[in-house]
């Protein structure tokens, strides 16, 4: 295993159990999966894969419509990457397929009308209903296997603890009472607690990623040629909704057609905002929380993935908080170069950070 070289300070286990002694009421843990691995529990999010058929509307969904190398790899970001371009372009399908008249027409069905858009972005109910619903299921079922207790020297029930996992295994591992752990995504015992789920990509800038990616596609200019060379101008809804510059020159066919491709394209952009990680609304909801964090001194980070989804959460204990060092726990290269990328955007002094190898990762 090739590793990167770190010019921070490498500790141990034991070295850091030391120097942490007397000082565990100053010390604040962020425990990320990876601590739910090297305690044996299957957690990925290529476990929770493995858990859904391959023919379940759900895995079908994530693997038809989220054009991804590696979409478990990093699940949640992902969500950000519905392809609009495959619901937009059934539309006119489905219209046809529910006979869907022309608004002015004495025959024309509302419930038909709303039945062919819902129809076609059905990847989105699918991933804002029924994904949240399957994910709780599989999160109920974690276990822990052998029960192994590779940190005890170091996890203390003195220290203060953001578990960004929704299990409780600090409790029932470490004996870490529960009122020392701020269950950040949502604990899975509390039945009546949505647990966090969802993407911290910004919107904007996905959807300009994806519209500079598409923008030359001839299938989205102005003009399209027939078959026999014939001009006529562009009716493809996606570039209707999304290309188009004047849309008084929009080769609609109809007012329904146009409502339709309207009422569409707004569906799926909701679905961007929806289905991204309300991080701002998390720090509001333990707001008091961040704020009686001033007195911490040392931050040990064991198990994240320091994905920058949860950058927000590190800057608001930042803010709060001064002098601070850090001990990162690392298992393999891709986690030390997290590490590496996160001190640099956090801007913390290298003379501040140390590093230690853990038997687990994410």
């Amino acid at each position: 295993m090739l590793l990167p070289t770190l010019s921070y300070r490498q500790s141990n286990l034991e070295n850091l159990s030391i120097e942490l002694t007397g000082l565990f009421q100053d010390t604040l843990f962020i425990i990320g999966n990876g601590f739910d691995l090297m305690h044996n529990v299957k957690s990925s999010y290529y476990n929770f894969r493995d858990t859904i058929s391959p023919q379940h509307i759900i895995r079908f969904t994530l693997e038809q419509y989220i054009h991804k190398t590696d979409i478990w790899g990093d699940f949640e970001n992902n969500l950000a990457y519905l392809d609009r371009e495959m619901m937009m372009g059934v539309l006119d399908d489905w219209l046809q397929n529910f006979n869907v008249l022309d608004e002015d027409d004495d025959d024309f069905s509302a419930a038909d009308f709303f039945m062919a858009q819902d129809t076609a972005t059905e990847p989105i109910y699918v991933l804002t209903q029924e994904l949240p619903k399957q994910f709780r299921k599989w999160i109920n079922t974690l276990r822990a296997g052998d029960i192994v207790r590779p940190l005890k020297s170091l996890i203390s029930p003195e220290a203060y603890y953001i578990n960004f996992n929704y299990t409780e295994f600090l409790e029932t591992i470490y004996g870490v009472p529960k009122e020392s752990i701020t269950y950040i995504h949502g604990d899975r015992r509390n039945k009546r607690e949505q647990l966090v789920l969802g993407h911290g990509r910004n919107e904007d800038e996905v959807f300009e990623e994806w519209y500079q990616a598409n923008i030359d596609k001839p299938e989205y200019k102005p003009i399209r040629y027939g078959r026999k060379g014939r001009k006529y101008r562009n009716d493809n809804p996606v570039y209707l909704a999304y290309f188009l510059k004047d849309e008084s020159e929009g080769n609609w066919k109809s007012q329904m057609r146009y409502d339709a491709i309207d009422n569409t394209s707004g569906l799926i952009e909701e679905y961007y905002s929806n289905s991204a990680k309300k991080t701002s609304d998390v720090i509001k909801k333990y707001r008091s929380i961040f704020d009686g964090f001033a007195h911490i001194h040392r931050i040990v980070v064991i198990g994240h993935s320091l994905s920058d989804v949860d950058y927000p959460y590190f800057k608001e204990i930042i803010k709060n908080t001064h002098n601070l060092s850090w001990s990162f726990g690392w298992f393999d290269s891709r986690s030390l170069k997290s590490i590496k990328t996160f001190v640099e955007k956090m801007s913390i002094p290298e003379d501040r950070i140390s590093v230690f190898h853990t038997s687990g990762g994410v």
